[in-house]
């Protein structure tokens, strides 16, 4: 089943960068200008320089690889002397909660999907796949890592307690009152451990899709070229533990844009066609707080698919709730199985994007916007830059599995896995073979 090798990371030089606050960054798909400078306006050697669009250079991603080698040569970044895996422990605030998610980096050999032997769960978009494989071609390296999950019966927690017992090598506050901690395993034994726990299992994908699918075609590129993709047979991999209780998956609701020219009463009328709708005025003092806590309600009730609509204006929110699945099923996609068909974001995609507001694959990306954050989507609804926004229930982990596990797909923005594995902690050479260590156990 799954392949990880240990590798010569290259990392962040902090007695030439400052901590790691300074130069790590989010992992979201490539940023657009505005975001990418807001990031690195502190830092010149701000991880996301590599990643950002550079107006005044043609080929961007060309220009991100010679930085990125420009940096190696300058010590910026060094590469570590031994493969090794790199531990990772991240504790991070959820409201006035302290959490702490752990797993390791590691090489992993690609597979493609149909093998069964790395396991996606959701659609990807044709265009930030394009990006992903163009930033790849110019840079031949992995800034950020795909982040992927293994049953592992309660094995990984134990040996990380064991590593994380001694000082990490690298550990940093962020702006956010969370904390990165980083160690380095090169001992033999670990290695060995922490390859058994893989060996003989699945690894299932929670984020980073468009990362993997892109270092898949770049591999065949690669193998087409020269005969052996070498180290680009490996893509860069954070693996946890399904039952570490630092997981979190959050919902990734829908703010439209554009209702295509119907009334919000027209809108209303068709939906009573498939749910049940019920309207309710919005408080005006902290409305993003009261929805969060009525999606959590409707989360708890653990029934069929149940949705909140925020109003053109924001003032006014309804309730929506499947009553009856033959009121909903001639226009939830064709072929589709039980496990994918019910799920909250096919319903909310088929019904509510597609079939009552006309939004279809090709206006898509121009008339809906994909958010995790209420707030952001109650201020841009009542602000008038955005027409209305749909909040779903969040995605139970157990569903992920069995959904990848029989080979299936998931809606694009289906699930939301927080935090985010940040870009700039470690990042994996795929354009030398002479950083991977030894295979292990398969």
């Amino acid at each position: 089943m799954a392949e990880i090798r240990p590798f010569r990371g290259v990392r962040y030089n902090t007695a030439r960068v400052g901590g790691l606050r300074e130069v790590i960054g989010p992992a979201e798909d490539i940023p657009s200008n505005e975001r990418a400078q807001a990031l690195t306006a502190g830092h010149p050697y701000h991880s996301v320089r590599l990643e950002m669009h550079d107006p005044d250079t043609a080929d961007r991603f060309a220009a991100a690889g010679e930085r990125f080698r420009q940096w190696l040569r300058e010590g910026v970044l060094i590469r570590d002397e031994r493969p090794a895996f790199y531990a990772y422990e991240h504790e991070y605030r959820i409201g006035d909660r302290l959490r702490r998610r752990r797993g390791f980096f590691a090489a992993l050999r690609l597979a493609d999907p149909a093998d069964g032997v790395v396991l996606p769960h959701e659609e990807t978009l044709p265009h930030n796949v394009a990006v992903r494989l163009a930033l790849l071609r110019g840079i031949r390296a992995n800034l950020s890592a795909v982040y992927t999950l293994v049953e592992d019966e309660g094995r990984l927690a134990s040996i990380l307690d064991q590593v994380m017992a001694a000082p990490p090598a690298e550990s940093d506050m962020d702006d956010e009152g969370g904390c990165h901690r980083l160690w380095i395993v090169t001992d033999e034994t670990v290695i060995a451990a922490l390859q058994a726990t893989v060996a003989g299992r699945p690894l299932y994908i929670a984020d980073g899709h468009h990362r993997y699918t892109a270092a898949l075609i770049y591999r065949d590129e690669r193998r087409a070229a020269t005969g052996d993709a070498g180290a680009a047979e490996y893509v860069l991999t954070h693996i946890a533990s399904v039952d570490d209780p630092g997981i979190m998956v959050l919902p990734i609701h829908r703010v439209v844009r554009a209702l295509n020219g119907s009334t919000w009463d027209e809108v209303l009328g068709h939906l009573r066609q498939h749910f049940s709708v019920s309207e309710e005025p919005l408080p005006p003092e902290n409305p993003a707080l009261d929805i969060a806590g009525q999606i959590e309600r409707l989360d708890a009730l653990d029934g069929p698919p149940a949705y909140l609509l925020l109003e053109p204006g924001g003032r006014r929110l309804a309730t929506l709730r499947v009553r009856h699945w033959d009121e909903v099923e001639h226009v939830l996609p064709p072929g589709s199985s039980g496990l994918t068909r019910h799920l909250d974001a096919t319903v909310a995609d088929a019904v509510v994007l597609r079939h009552v507001l006309g939004i279809d694959d090709g206006s898509l990306e121009e008339r809906v916007d994909f958010t995790p954050n209420v707030e952001q989507a109650v201020s841009e609804t009542r602000a008038g830059t955005a027409a209305a926004a749909l909040f779903v229930r969040p995605t139970r982990l157990r569903t992920l599995l069995a959904v990848a596990g029989a080979g299936e797909r998931m809606p694009q923005k289906s699930t939301y896995f927080y935090p985010k594995i940040p870009i700039g902690l470690v990042v994996y050479d795929c354009a030398t073979t002479d950083g991977l260590g030894d295979s292990g156990p398969s």
